[in-house]
């Protein structure tokens, strides 16, 4: 035999072997996945479980099978490369053996522990981790560790750690052993040449979690239920923790102001006040309208709709006689009702303004650090639910975007309606990147209104997503086309600024024929009140080369 062919007999039996040992690892990483999933459902979400229909079990698993890929192809990524690497020389890839008996094992350990801290978590908190899971950093280490040897079984736990982790290698030994004889490995040139490279796609679209798909499978794809206890079942221990992580890294440390520092700051302003409390500190801010006795007795209907970059300059370029309807059928009620134009977002993004909207608090990180249980003082959901209204959230997107699903029911919402909900109760709908066109957004919204049966007035915030980038003109708009001569186009940094103007006369219009919606009906028209307004302006104008333009950066309608 040549040498040639004793190497090349070396590189195929190393590829064999290592074929055998990654195709091992991923079956037992995810089983330990699945299996976990599985006795999450089944102790904490079981009932639940068996009211949803079988699309949505099904989507369950298997979107928690994606993201158990991805975890799994992050892990072994760096052993596949490696592997590539040492494949043609036997001293390498016998090194490479030794370092990856020891890496595989410590994959294997730290997905099968948090597995098991995620199912505890979940037993504690109803929930997968999350940022809350740091809290206990800040908490007296030693009341954190006589709370675990209370309320977990230690003891039985770390004995079931043991036989668990005895299984897995008892498993692992016979499943290599199989494959390694009944694995079919390539011969040829090509046909190994050709397994490598879908071995280095395939890795990198379990990574990514798709290969076609313009954005990877992230937190704000978890999401296949209004039942939020089946969306906490998608994500496995390593990857909640991951998302939990970077949540807490985000979060900001919120400082600790005493009453006499805001008396101090109030004096500086001119602003008599007492610091014996806070409701005397803040009694001179506050303004109270006289009593009106009729909506005492008749509170009506409150809708605030909150839409993506509802800017105002785009609203300048309005000229029907030049062929540019930007307001659609929002026209009308532009015409009829309050239009106020000089209005500034909250914040600067959707979160930003969100966060400033509901309580107040100039940090577009709060829905994501583990402050979101604070009982905030100008928490505008909690106002409204004392003043007996029943609060809904109703959402184009995932409720799962930036910790959203905890932080709206932290706040105290009623009750959420996220994508999935919109899309069963609209078999034709049509989205985007990033959720649920418009109107059928405000078609669930009025489903909404109009199936309610409790006896209480509804407050129901809804946030809209079409109007984001990328922009794309849904299927169901039947408006004419936009004339955008070419000194606007030139104005606006984006591929097609046709079809930019075009999706903000969409949604416009969307809303445009809710109001006209709400306001034909009998049972509606007059316990109702609509409010609408933008998150922030549109993104990416750039106002540095245009300073007189600069007002416009943060001007929004209301």
């Amino acid at each position: 035999m040549s040498s040639q062919q004793i190497t090349r007999h070396g590189f195929l039996d190393n590829l064999r072997n290592v074929n055998a040992k990654l195709l091992t690892s991923v079956l037992i990483n995810l089983a330990i996945l699945f299996l976990a999933r599985l006795s999450i459902v089944l102790a904490f979400a079981l009932n639940v479980f068996q009211t949803q229909s079988f699309s949505q079990q099904f989507d369950l698993f298997f979107l928690g099978f994606r993201f158990d890929l991805k975890i799994i192809a992050f892990f072994y990524a760096p052993m596949i490369a490696i592997a590539l690497l040492c494949l043609a020389s036997n001293k390498a890839f016998s090194a490479f053996l030794k370092l990856f008996k020891f890496y595989n094992a410590l994959a294997i350990f730290t997905i099968f522990i948090f597995a098991i801290i995620n199912f505890f978590y979940f037993k504690t908190y109803d929930k997968c981790i999350d940022a809350f899971f740091f809290a206990a950093g800040n908490e007296d280490p030693k009341a954190v560790f006589l709370t675990i040897i209370q309320d977990y079984p230690v003891i039985t736990g770390l004995i079931g750690i043991v036989i668990g982790l005895i299984a897995i290698s008892f498993a692992y030994k016979k499943l290599i052993s199989f494959l390694y004889k009944h694995l079919i490995c390539p011969k040829r040139p090509l046909s190994v040449v050709t397994l490598i490279i879908l071995v280095i796609f395939a890795t990198i679209g379990f990574a990514r979690g798709t290969l076609f798909s313009t954005f990877p499978l992230r937190q704000m794809h978890a999401q296949v239920s209004d039942k939020q206890v089946i969306n906490y079942a998608i994500p496995n221990g390593v990857i909640a923790f991951y998302w939990a992580y970077n949540w807490n890294k985000n979060s900001i440390s919120i400082p600790v102001v005493l009453l006499p520092q805001i008396k101090a700051d109030f004096d500086n302003l001119g602003i008599k006040t007492s610091d014996k409390d806070f409701k005397t500190l803040v009694e001179p801010l506050k303004i109270t309208t006289a009593t009106n006795e009729f909506l005492v007795t008749h509170k009506p209907n409150i809708i605030f709709n909150v839409m993506e970059s509802m800017s105002y300059h785009m609203f300048t370029y309005d000229n029907v006689a030049e062929g540019r309807d930007l307001y659609g059928s929002l026209r009308q009620h532009a015409k009829e009702d309050f239009f106020f134009e000089n209005f500034l977002s909250e914040g600067n993004g959707t979160s930003d303004s969100l966060t400033r909207l509901f309580v107040s608090s100039p940090d577009l990180n709060l829905s994501t650090s583990a402050y979101t249980k604070k009982n905030y003082i100008f928490n505008i959901v909690k106002i409204m639910k004392q003043a007996g209204y029943k609060t809904i959230f109703v959402t184009a997107s995932t409720a799962s975007w930036r910790n959203y699903n905890n932080f709206l029911v932290d706040l105290g919402f009623d009750e959420i309606i996220e994508r999935s909900q919109v899309e069963r109760n609209s078999p034709n709908f049509t989205t985007g990147a990033w959720g649920v066109d418009d109107e059928f957004l405000f078609k669930q919204t009025f489903k909404t209104l109009q199936e309610d049966i409790s006896d209480k007035p509804l407050f129901i915030m809804t946030l809209s997503i079409t109007n984001h980038p990328p922009f794309r003109v849904p299927q169901g708009d039947k408006l004419e086309p936009l004339n955008i001569p070419e000194d606007i186009v030139e104005r606006f940094p984006y591929k097609d600024t046709k079809v930019l103007f075009e999706t903000f006369r969409y949604a416009n219009d969307q809303l445009g024929k809710f109001i006209s919606k709400i306001k034909a009906s009998p049972r509606f028209k007059d316990n109702t009140v609509i409010a609408a307004t933008g998150d922030h302006n549109l993104r990416g104008i750039g106002y540095s080369q245009y300073p007189k333009e600069l007002y416009l950066g943060f001007q929004v309608p209301f």
